[in-house]
């Protein structure tokens, strides 16, 4: 079994660039992926926030008077 290369120098040579082009284009892409998901990312929590600043404020507590006025009879003695 040999391990030797098969193919001359010249063969070598496009092989050696052929994988550095390859490795170029994937660290390429995969850049401007990131970049793109970045800049979604951005976008949507932007976005999210100003929606969160123009929504009408909301009151935590709220004052009011009220009465209560009881219409169950069962619990009532018969009266006359």
């Amino acid at each position: 079994m040999s391990f030797r290369r098969s193919g001359g120098f010249w063969t070598g040579i496009v092989a050696a660039l052929s994988a550095i082009v390859v490795i170029l284009l994937a660290v390429l892409f995969s850049a401007l992926f990131l970049g793109l998901f970045v800049a979604i990312g951005i976008g949507v929590a932007v976005r999210a926030w100003l929606l969160g600043r123009s929504a009408p404020s909301r009151p935590d507590v709220i004052d009011a008077e009220y009465t209560i006025v009881d219409t169950d009879r069962s619990k009532r003695p018969p009266g006359p």
